[in-house]
């Protein structure tokens, strides 16, 4: 058995195994674990954590807190930015989810309109769902995480989980309208320059002007109402296209990485890969079956 002498040791530096790991996009990535008997403190300093016991974890509980035990099945949410103690007890595994916060903002943005300002997590120990456990168990820790051919299902299924997650927290408290960024009839104008030109270069300059602000101001407001710099939305239009060229032509992916506006198809190809962790040719390929 180890104490650690009564000391805490941070997650990174415990005797944590990590069984598998997988990252799906530069803001999404899960992680597998198995652990025990340890007394350990879980520093968020990058990304939000959503955790889930698999086995075991009847003796864990926080230090810090006053909090229950640990079971099969039971969720912890542990936002960026928070620290928490544990004393962990006999062998148990886990599921994280790690997200950023922009991530997780722009898909509240698009699933709900909610406006990323008003977003806040709330910090969670040991609470039961169902419902989110269900995707865990039976679509999470069943597939086969190294084989590229189940990268678009995990989004998909990372993406539900989620925005059920948001749902079970009150999405709808999040809707009311903070005040600054770019008012809406000027945020449309800009996303509509967007979509109508991103197969050529967009100066950051044009979209100022259509903002009719400095290109600093643009950029700081324009952020505030998407959760994303120009250049990331920019980006993520292009993607886009790209994946519904593949999917509905034939054409090369020279052809289409010029017809979305990248340099050349290795530029896509690095934009491809960040966002949708796969490169357009395995894309491709995941479509043909």
């Amino acid at each position: 058995m180890r104490d650690n002498q009564g000391k805490d040791i941070s997650f990174e530096q415990s005797s944590q195994i990590c069984l598998r790991k997988k990252s799906l996009s530069s803001g999404l990535r899960w992680a597998h674990y198995q652990n025990d008997h340890e007394r350990i403190f879980y520093a968020n300093n990058k990304q939000h954590t959503l955790s889930m016991y698999l086995s075991g974890g009847f003796e864990t509980h926080r230090t810090d807190i006053r909090s229950d035990f640990g079971a099969p099945g039971r969720f912890c949410l542990m936002p960026k930015g928070c620290e928490s103690h544990w004393q962990l007890g006999r062998p148990q595994q886990f599921m994280h989810l790690y997200f950023d916060d922009n991530y997780l903002k722009q898909l509240a943005l698009k699933t709900f309109d909610i406006d990323p300002r008003m977003l806040s997590l709330p910090e969670l120990t040991f609470v039961e769902n169902s419902g989110l456990e269900a995707m865990f168990r039976h679509q999470m820790v069943n597939t086969d995480w190294l084989d590229t051919n189940n990268q678009m299902l995990m989004e998909q299924v990372t993406n539900t989980i989620l925005v059920t997650m948001l749902q079970n927290l009150g999405a709808a408290k999040f809707t009311d309208k903070v005040k600054g960024g770019l008012a809406p009839k000027v945020l449309l104008q800009v996303c509509d320059f967007i979509h109508a030109f991103f197969h050529r270069q967009i100066f950051l300059s044009e979209l100022a002007a259509v903002a009719q602000l400095s290109e600093y101001h643009f950029c700081r407001m324009f952020k505030e109402n998407m959760a994303q710099t120009p250049q990331e939305y920019i980006t993520a239009v292009r993607i886009k296209q790209v994946k519904l060229l593949i999917s509905t032509t034939k054409l090369s992916l020279t052809d289409i990485a010029l017809q979305c506006g990248f340099a050349n198809q290795s530029h896509m190809g690095r934009c491809f890969k960040k966002i949708q962790g796969i490169t357009p040719k395995q894309y491709r390929n995941y479509l043909l079956g």
